[in-house]
Formats: structure tokens, C-alpha cells, sequence
């Protein structure tokens, strides 16, 4: 079976599902019309739009957490095109030049060693989906020539799965076959690490289950203040690589709003992890392009935060002064109450939110998730198709 067939097989079970738990018995049949419809469709440039307008006319009025039943369904729509779209094969320049990160490349090295762990564990009758993506900053600076502006310091693969694959806790089966793959890649484009990985950070439920667990290798000269390290972070918690992002970003988001007391703030923090929360909440903002449009005063403060974070940002005046500005401009409070309008409709100061109980729900809500993922993929899509001018 390939990887197309075990996904729309995937889909047709999960929208399935969602119906008979969320919909009226009378809605039922319908979840196999759209299932059938998806799966004669040849191409993939949107899948939604093949099914929209009747989703939209029988399941705009049937709520399914803070949204409707059509935005669930656009949802997993959504994640199904990432799963079958074809991805190139040809044409990549390198991964790293003098430690520059061409992005298009390094995430095409990521989704073939992800789909070709898939289709190990699938021959060991373990069915799941790896969605794959950088985190942290550095991959929203970038040259015209698609190589970041930054050499690299942590180079950190998210990757998103089924609830089901399973995971012990020295992160078996899905290191035992990822690992060797993916350092051998590395090593092809000129990165050799040696094996002195190390398992850390395991994220478990209330239960005690496993959610997720992180592979790291620490370059010799890392410290805290100065952190450089290779990561693989695998969640079964989250599907989408976008998840993983929105809620821990979402997280910070909530904690920055509600402080208040910021001189407090900067004497509790140690600069490094003042400077990681600014370069967070910049991460933050650009995955929320699709749900936020910034102010002129925004736009403009972000290109400044950026250009400093190639080095002055490390002055303690330059990080309090940017930080000051970030919270007197009101960004963090506006890009707050966008997200909460986007989620539950409401405008700026309606009412209270409680972010934790109506916004990091789980799962996370479909209207959200929705914009993200689509602007991350058509911003990696863009700068995956920058090239140097000699290639």
C-alpha cells in the first residue's frame, strides 16, 4: 500500500469517526460521500474546495468544541493534502554552506527520512504519519538564495505522528529507525555527529503516558547561556508539526500577557531566557500570519528585533530596550485578542478569555490550526523554491 493509499485509507476512518462522535445520524451518510469524493480526486491543490460547499451548507450549524463541524473536516482535509502531496526530488542545493541552512533542502532531507521511517514501521505493521518541521526562529530569515541569513546554532526537527504510534521510553521503535537514517543524511551533507545522543525532556499526560521525547546531540562548546545542539523532538500527542508550535507558543503567549509586573519579569529571568522568550514571540508571530496582520509600528519593530538578533541583543541594554518596546507598542495584547477572535469570535475585551480552558484545547481548535498550517506551508513552499544563482 502506498503512503497515498494509507493516508486516504487513514482519512476515510478518522472523518468516519468524527461523524458517528459529533454529527446527527441523518449527517452520517455523508461522511462517506466526502471520503469517496476526496478519493477519486487526481490532484491536490485543495481538497476542501472539491467538498466546501456542501460541508459548509449541512455542518455550518453543527458545533464541534468552539467552532463548527466544517472546520473539523477542513481540518483533516487539510492535513491529508500535506500527507499525499508529491515532493520533488531534483534540483536541491546543498544543505549547509558554512553552517547557512538552505530551508527548502533541509526539510526535504527531513520528509524523506521521515517517509521512508514510515514505510519501515509499516512493514513492521506500525501505521502513522511523521509531519515534519523546523523550530525556532532562524528559518524566517532568509536570503534570496534560500540559505538563512544566520548560521546555526540549534538545529531542531519537530516532528508530529498519530496518537497511536507507539512509544517506549527510550523513544522506540521510532529512533531505532529514524536515527540511523537521519545521521547518515547529515553526515552525506557534510554534518557527521557522533552517537553521544542523549533522551531528554519526556512529556507525558495525567496518566503517565508518553506524549513525546526529545533526541538531542550537545555540540562540545554548548552551555546554557550559549546553547547549540542538534534535536529530534517526536510527539504522539500532536499530528501536525503546526501543533506542536501553536501550543507552546500559545503558552508562551498567554504567560507574556499576563504579566504585569516586568520589572519583576527581568529580575526573576536570566537574560538568555528573556532573549529565548523574544525570539519565541517572533517565531509566534510570523506562524500567525494567516490570523494576524501586523500594525506598520509592529512590522517595522520585528525587522529591527530580527536584525539585532544577529548579535546585539546579547547587550543587555539592546534585550531590556527591545523588550520595553515590545510591551509598550501593546503587540503582545493585539496579537492576544486576535487569536481569541479567530478562535471564539469575539472582539478585543468583550470579555474574559481564559486561554488554557477555551483556546489550548485539546485538540487544538480546527479555526486556528487551519490558517497556520496553510501560511507555514505556502511560506516553506516559497522559500524552498529560492536558489542560489549559480545552482
Amino acid at each position: 500500500m502506498t503512503r497515498r493509499d494509507r493516508a486516504l485509507h487513514h482519512f476515510r476512518s478518522s472523518i468516519l469517526g468524527i461523524f458517528h462522535a459529533a454529527a446527527p445520524a441523518s449527517l452520517h451518510p455523508l461522511a462517506s460521500l466526502i471520503a469517496d469524493e476526496v478519493g477519486e480526486a487526481s490532484e491536490t491543490p485543495d481538497l476542501w474546495e472539491r467538498v466546501r460547499p456542501q460541508c459548509e451548507h449541512e455542518l455550518r450549524k453543527v458545533r464541534s468544541g468552539s467552532g463548527t463541524l466544517a472546520r473539523v473536516v477542513e481540518w483533516e482535509l487539510v492535513k491529508l493534502r500535506a500527507r499525499i502531496k508529491p515532493e520533488s526530488q531534483t534540483g536541491w542545493p546543498p544543505v549547509f554552506r558554512d553552517k547557512h541552512v538552505h530551508i527548502g533542502s533541509l526539510i526535504h532531507l527531513w520528509r524523506g527520512v521521515a517517509r521512508e521511517t514510515e514505510e519501515r514501521l509499516a512493514q513492521q505493521g506500525i501505521e502513522t504519519f511523521f509531519d515534519v518541521g523546523p523550530w525556532g526562529g532562524f528559518n524566517f530569515v532568509v536570503n534570496l538564495d534560500g540559505y538563512t541569513r544566520m548560521k546555526f546554532a540549534r538545529l531542531t526537527l519537530v516532528i508530529g505522528s498519530l496518537p497511536s504510534m507507539p512509544l517506549e521510553e527510550n523513544g522506540a521503535p521510532f529512533f531505532e529507525v529514524f536515527m540511523p537514517l537521519y545521521k547518515a543524511s547529515l553526515a552525506e551533507e557534510g554534518l557527521v555527529l557522533p552517537e553521544e545522543w542523549q533522551d531528554r525532556n519526556p512529556k507525558r499526560d495525567p496518566s503517565g503516558r508518553l506524549l513525546g521525547i526529545s533526541h538531542t546531540y550537545y555540540f562540545p562548546h554548548h552551555t546554557y547561556d550559549n546553547r547549540t545542539f542538534v534535536k529530534v523532538w517526536l510527539s504522539r500527542e500532536f499530528e501536525t508539526y503546526e501543533e506542536i508550535m501553536v501550543w507552546d507558543f500559545l503558552i508562551l503567549l498567554a504567560r507574556l500577557y499576563q504579566t504585569t509586573d516586568w520589572a519583576a519579569y527581568k529580575q526573576d529571568k536570566k537574560d538568555v531566557d528573556i532573549r529565548f522568550d523574544l525570539q519565541d514571540f517572533v517565531s509566534l508571530n510570523h506562524i500567525m500570519e494567516g490570523v494576524y496582520q501586523r500594525t506598520d509600528k509592529e512590522e517595522q519593530l520585528l525587522l529591527e528585533l530580527k536584525e539585532a538578533f544577529r548579535g546585539t541583543i546579547r547587550e543587555r541594554p539592546v534585550l531590556y530596550e527591545f523588550l520595553g518596546r515590545v510591551v509598550k507598542s501593546k503587540w503582545i495584547e493585539n496579537l492576544y485578542w486576535a487569536i481569541a477572535g479567530a478562535v471564539l469570535g469575539i472582539r478585543k475585551f468583550e470579555r474574559p478569555v481564559n486561554y488554557g480552558l477555551e483556546i489550548l484545547t485539546s485538540p487544538l481548535p480546527p479555526q486556528l490550526l487551519i490558517p497556520v498550517k496553510r501560511h507555514v506551508q505556502a511560506y516553506h513552499e516559497r522559500v524552498g523554491a529560492l536558489r542560489p544563482e549559480n545552482s
